[in-house]
């Protein structure tokens, strides 16, 4: 009860003794609340709020009492006030570390300042000590032990239970991720199946006027056969060359001019209006971008990326209607899965169908994942 009568007397002193009494208690009070409220209650939020409380309780009476332990040991006001703003002055000795980037030694600082802390506090009295006898001694001893083996036990159980639960809850989380991926998959797939029979029963139309598409594994092989060049394609080689990709996707070498759009991130080359669309997502030909899909599928093919050791790309040809001008062009779809296992994609849109097929030749010759 003395703590709290003397809540704000910064005037006297406080022995030794009664110092640690009061910091050994206080950990035991924060112990309790700890233990109490997550182990009986399982509520961290009420902990929480209850060690909080607690600490804003016992700010100002810790305070007064730090000042009285100095007073008593014989401090004067000047270095008692220099001892409260060292916290300021560790501040800036971190700061200082930081700037030489010796951060390294922050704790051994921590560590030094500590240490001094509690030697300050663990003077004797400047003035009078009273003596214990043996008796007493013993009682305070064992009274101060059985209190921190208990403050301990406290604090190990509690922890024990917060870990417990935090690795069950990361688990719950891993779960639900991994339930979360397993309906996306199905999901997928279900779209998938969907989309391809429709595809399949729209190839019984082959008017180039009258949209279609297909599974993969009703597409026809169809080897790409070299076309002379017209004259979209020679102006193409005329041009400087380029890289293009990103560090996720991979590299490619281009001819020309290419800009980037930021929304939707397609590659285009206005000399000869060609778009290039890559993505490192998709289950497969028809999922990954529904708003490229073929108006006609001619064939598909195997393509080799010449960088890249023992990969092929899935490729598929056909035509695609320009959705602003309804104009027919070239269109190529490509897919591999890299040696890590992660899929690449690729859209290529150009106006003619000799001009693609260079533009897929020089991916393949060129790709590199970095």
């Amino acid at each position: 009860m003395r703590y709290w009568r003397e809540a704000f007397d910064f005037h006297s002193g406080a022995y030794r003794l009664d110092f640690w009494w009061v910091h050994i208690v206080n950990t035991f009070i924060f112990a309790s609340i700890l233990f109490v409220s997550i182990i009986f209650l399982n509520s961290w939020s009420l902990a929480t709020k209850l060690s909080g409380t607690f600490s804003i309780l016992i700010t100002i009476p810790n305070l007064s009492l730090f000042i009285r332990r100095l007073r008593d040991t014989g401090f004067p006001v000047q270095t008692i006030m220099f001892v409260l703003m060292s916290p300021s002055l560790l501040g800036v000795s971190f700061g200082i570390l930081a700037s030489f980037r010796l951060v390294i030694l922050a704790p051994i600082a921590f560590l030094i300042y500590f240490g001094w802390l509690i030697y300050l506090v663990s003077r004797r009295s400047a003035y009078w000590t009273p003596t214990l006898s043996k008796k007493q001694k013993s009682f305070y001893a064992a009274l101060i032990s059985a209190v921190m083996i208990l403050t301990a036990c406290f604090q190990i159980a509690a922890l024990k239970h917060i870990t417990h639960e935090f690795r069950a809850a990361a688990q719950k989380y891993i779960q639900e991720q991994r339930q979360v991926n397993e309906n996306r998959g199905k999901s997928a797939s279900s779209s998938y199946s969907t989309k391809n029979g429709s595809m399949s029963s729209s190839t019984q139309e082959t008017d180039d006027n009258t949209p279609e598409a297909s599974s993969a594994s009703s597409i026809p092989e169809k080897e790409v056969t070299e076309l002379p060049d017209d004259s979209e394609t020679t102006a193409y080689r005329g041009l400087t060359e380029d890289t293009i990709g990103d560090a996720t996707f991979g590299f490619f070498k281009v001819h020309g001019t290419w800009e980037q759009d930021t929304a939707s991130l397609q590659w285009l080359q206005s000399q000869q209006n060609v778009m290039i669309l890559t993505s490192t997502q998709g289950q497969g030909f028809g999922v990954d971008f529904a708003s490229f899909s073929f108006k006609k599928i001619t064939g598909q093919s195997d393509v080799s990326l010449d960088q890249v050791d023992n990969v092929q790309a899935s490729r598929i040809d056909g035509t695609y209607q320009d959705t602003t001008s309804d104009s027919i062009k070239a269109m190529t779809y490509l897919e591999w899965h890299m040696p890590d296992g992660h899929i690449r994609v690729v859209y290529l849109i150009a106006p003619s169908r000799s001009l693609l097929n260079l533009i897929v030749k020089t991916l393949s010759e060129s790709f590199r994942a970095t």
